[in-house]
């Protein structure tokens, strides 16, 4: 009878456990300011240029990012797909590109997402954005 009661009691707590798991939603990740991981950069020199991830996002299948910049012909795109058998893309954007001339310039990157799963909204698509300065030398 003691052991019967123990397992009911057990079984309850279990279910309890169960039912208490934090529900899952994809989300955008949350970016800060554009940067420069190239030091020191100069004129003619491959520059990368990426964003800070204050949060990675999650269950993103896809993302199109497009940079802007006045140094930029026309706007630079990027897509990338998740990885198979990842759950999310936890990357930050690159982009390695050429400045022609010196100077201080804004860049920005809008990105659009594709979720694996709804958000907390049941959207399959979010978006994020950034913008910062990068100075390249001569």
């Amino acid at each position: 009878m003691r052991k019967g009661m123990l397992l009911i009691a057990l079984t309850a707590f279990m279910l309890l456990a169960a039912g208490c798991e934090k529900e899952e939603f994809a989300n955008a990740p949350v970016y800060g300011k554009v940067y420069c991981k190239t030091p020191s950069p100069k004129v003619g020199q491959e520059v990368v240029l990426t964003v800070e991830v204050k949060e990675p996002g999650n269950r993103i299948n896809s993302a199109d990012y497009r940079w802007k910049c006045s140094a930029f012909d026309s706007d630079k795109r990027v897509k990338v797909i998740r990885e198979s058998g990842a759950n999310s893309i936890p990357d930050a954007p690159e982009l390695t590109v050429v400045f022609n001339s010196s100077g201080t310039y804004t860049v920005s990157l809008s990105a659009s997402f594709k979720y694996t799963m709804g958000d907390r909204n049941t959207s399959m698509i979010g978006s994020a954005s950034a913008s910062g300065k990068v100075t390249i030398n001569p």
